[in-house]
């Protein structure tokens, strides 16, 4: 596989919120030139004069460093300026039979194909259902000439996304030809940190949409049998779960990671993706059972937890570092396990209590209202008392940011939990998420 020629140096990618930012800024530093494509203008100028703001490692040193990214509002500029199409906007829960929200993807594609472009590569790197680039991506764009589609989904956390596509495990390409699978391990090639520790899965686009869901509900299924084994084992006198656990994992058939009792698995990747692919297997006649069995343990051990902290009887209850995973950079609280506990415990009738960064408990508050009591910490240092009704940023002086800057919507282009935000907060000249594209040109 040779080196990238001067015009594969150039990628245009369709979504820079939060992944789609940190996957621009780490293959600029790896010397490609880089066009990012948002639809908020704020946010957008933003990008451009540097004066982002955000709570996600490394994206603002990286952003302050890049020579050779810019970012537009302009779907046209994107298509001219490179052969190979990065698409990374939202596609958040649904719940029921279609599992993702597939209709921003499916409008940017729509979008391309109006324009009718000639022999470019497109690839999807947000999730979607196994089946969607064949059945649906493919036919969206039927009217241009030798384009290709395939799918590049990352395995990163939130929070700290700019590690995970440094330093992978694993890279999955779905590639649509060998050139198209190329290009994307020549891209990944040049930005990882560990390029002697990776393995790149080169398969049909068919197979990665399953191979995606597959190894995250592996890890599911992972993380509620330990889980079960430390429940079995709290119950049996002299039994130590971690002991227990230990000498399983040590066992090179098994391995030692993501197998240690605790928290159940939350966030907004590991829950969906368990039920949705149990709910594609079930669509094509195979019975869910393990997926089904993963997600119903993982909310029962939830219960044991609660049930046993109830037993303790305590006056109140405080929960600390609440976002779905610990420790967490950013204020994601979607299905965060330790609050599924600190919730059952608030409705058996004792005093709750949450502690944790103002950002936080501001997102617990819209979630949660007034189930539990509020505290807002800094750095592990009490900077509040318990905050009375209205939103916890109304509380303990001064602003959060300098007017000069901007800081988007939490999911502003990304697919993460807050995306009616950054519909919220579209400059009205510019119409909805999903027109954007269709303005007079």
């Amino acid at each position: 596989m040779s080196g990238p020629s001067t015009r594969e140096k150039n990628i245009s990618l369709i979504g820079v919120g939060r992944l789609g930012l940190c996957l621009a800024l780490v293959a600029e530093r790896a010397g490609y030139h880089v066009l990012g494509v948002d639809v908020l203008p704020q946010y957008v100028e933003a990008l451009n004069e540097r004066s982002l703001k955000s709570n996600e490692p490394k994206v603002m040193e990286y952003l302050k460093a890049a020579r050779n990214f810019r970012a537009t509002t302009e779907l046209d500029e994107a298509i001219e300026f490179s052969d190979h199409l990065l698409v990374l906007v939202a596609t958040p829960s649904t719940g029921g039979d279609r599992h993702y929200d597939v209709t921003q993807l499916s409008r940017v594609l729509m979008h391309i194909n109006t324009r009718r472009p000639r022999n470019k590569i497109i690839t999807i790197c947000c999730t979607v259902m196994p089946g969607y680039i064949a059945n649906i991506g493919r036919a969206l764009l039927g009217d241009c000439e030798n384009v290709q589609l395939q799918y590049n989904p990352e395995f990163i956390q939130q929070g700290n996304i700019i590690e995970g596509l440094e330093l992978p495990d694993t890279v999955l390409i779905g590639e649509s030809s060998t050139y198209g699978g190329d290009l994307l391990e020549r891209l990944w090639r040049s930005f990882v940190r560990n390029p002697d520790q990776i393995t790149v899965h080169r398969m049909s686009p068919e197979s990665a949409e399953i191979a995606k869901l597959a190894l995250n509900c592996f890890i599911t299924m992972k993380i509620s049998f330990a889980n079960f084994i430390g429940d079995v084992a709290d119950r049996t006198p002299n039994a130590d779960k971690y002991a227990i656990l230990a000498s399983v994992g040590a066992d090179s058939r098994v391995g030692s990671k993501c197998l240690l009792p605790g928290y159940g698995f939350g966030g907004p990747c590991f829950p969906r993706d368990n039920r949705a692919f149990g709910g594609y297997a079930a669509s094509v006649g195979i019975d869910p059972m393990m997926s089904r069995a993963t997600d119903t343990y993982n909310e029962k051990h939830a219960t044991y937890m609660a049930e046993a902290l109830l037993a303790k009887n305590l006056p109140e209850y405080t929960f600390e570092g609440v976002t779905y995973k610990h420790p967490c950079a950013v204020p994601i609280i979607e299905e965060s396990q330790k609050l599924a506990v600190a919730a059952r415990i608030a409705r058996a009738g004792r005093r709750v209590r949450i502690r944790d960064q103002r950002e936080v408990i501001d997102a617990c508050r819209m979630e949660w209202g007034s189930l539990f009591t509020y505290e807002i910490v800094s750095d592990g240092k009490h900077v509040g008392s318990e905050v009375p009704n209205g939103t916890a940023s109304e509380f303990g002086g001064g602003k959060h940011q300098s007017e000069a800057s901007f800081t988007p919507p939490r999911s502003a282009g990304t697919g993460d939990v807050c995306h009616e935000a950054a519909l919220n907060a579209l400059d009205p000249r510019r119409g909805t998420l999903l027109d954007s594209f269709d303005r007079t040109r």
